[in-house]
């Protein structure tokens, strides 16, 4: 009600009040007799009980709001409420998990889990889908959470945006999340992406060069996200487009053994294979006999021809018939020559 609307009531009640005393005395005690007089001095009671109802709204509205913001802080909800969608969570070394769940075992639950309003009297996880999993191995029935009120799209954007910022997050999990983005965006450039998520178009290039390696490596990357960071498989995929896949699947599997590091596997996997080494055939070794005795052991090996005699004089003799025999196997191979080039 308008302070208009108020003084016009007022005024009417003064008017009621002044007909249903008309005939009676009234002592001259210096009050206003007029309607206008009592409503002037009325006005700081009204003015009065005015601030008193603009104080009562106000704790009206703290009030909500306070209510509000209590509903929003967390609720106790049953374990079994609380259902998981793929996509939002974030993988997390056995070791780890091992630390959170012992960690929730003997102290209180600090940051509450995040959840959506499903169907009927479900809820999905957004975030906190290792500490659902360490409340369920401990035997607890409820979990603090706190509900969020989003469309679907939001709390997969959500999940993966909170998976983002934190340092342990692998590369190959930051993949599969801009996966999920560019498939339910259509037309989304790897540039509108780095805008969206704060990382670098480059750096957004390099992790989606998961899509080209092998399958093989996917599923070990799969087993251990952070097998791989996004500069080795920038440079793993690109041998695999080149003709490498074995290369890289051999290098991968190195390193998940543990006998190289990432470095050693990008370039073991872009080494050149090793030529075949031609097999040279073993030395030919003859004796020329004259009768029973050896006249001269020949030795040929390669393009190397040896002879050796028993005497000196024969050795000189043989060098000089040969040298002859040489001379003209020469130039009939000359002539061939020129005939050839003629």
């Amino acid at each position: 009600m308008s302070l208009r609307d108020k003084l016009a009531a007022k005024n009417a009640a003064i008017a009621v009040a002044s007909e249903s005393n008309q005939g009676v005395a009234r002592p001259n005690d210096g009050a206003p007799k007029t309607a206008p007089g009592r409503l002037l001095e009325a006005m700081p009671m009204l003015a009065a009980k005015d601030k008193q109802l603009q104080e009562l709204q106000t704790t009206n509205s703290e009030l909500r709001e306070q209510l509000s913001k209590a509903a929003q802080a967390g609720a106790d909800l049953p374990l079994k409420q609380l259902v998981e969608i793929p996509g939002r969570r974030r993988k997390l070394s056995k070791e780890a998990y091992v630390a959170l769940r012992e960690n929730l075992r003997h102290n209180k639950l600090i940051h509450p889990v995040v959840v959506r309003k499903a169907e009927g009297d479900t809820y999905e996880i957004i975030s906190g889908h290792h500490r659902v999993d360490a409340y369920r191995e401990l035997g607890r029935e409820q979990i603090r959470a706190v509900i969020m009120d989003s469309s679907e799209e939001e709390a997969t954007d959500g999940a993966f945006n909170v998976n983002l910022i934190q340092s342990g997050l692998t590369d190959y999990e930051k993949y599969l999340g801009f996966r999920i983005r560019l498939e339910r965006t259509p037309g989304m450039t790897q540039v509108e992406l780095a805008e969206q998520t704060g990382i670098s178009t480059a750096l957004v290039s390099f992790i989606l060069q998961f899509d080209q390696l092998p399958p093989d490596v996917l599923s070990m990357v799969e087993e251990r996200p952070d097998l791989l960071g996004a500069t080795a498989v920038a440079a793993l995929a690109g041998y695999a487009k080149a003709g490498k896949s074995e290369q890289v699947v051999t290098a991968v599997q190195k390193l998940a053994a543990g006998e190289i590091d990432q470095g050693q596997a990008v370039k073991l996997a872009g080494a050149e294979p090793p030529k075949p080494k031609k097999v040279s055939p073993p030395p030919v070794m003859e004796k020329i006999k004259a009768g029973k005795a050896t006249y001269c052991e020949m030795r040929r090996a390669k393009n190397v021809f040896r002879l050796e005699f028993k005497s000196e004089d024969e050795a000189e003799r043989i060098h000089t018939a040969l040298k002859k025999l040489l001379e003209d196997e020469a130039l009939v191979a000359n002539t061939a020559s020129e005939k050839e080039s003629a």
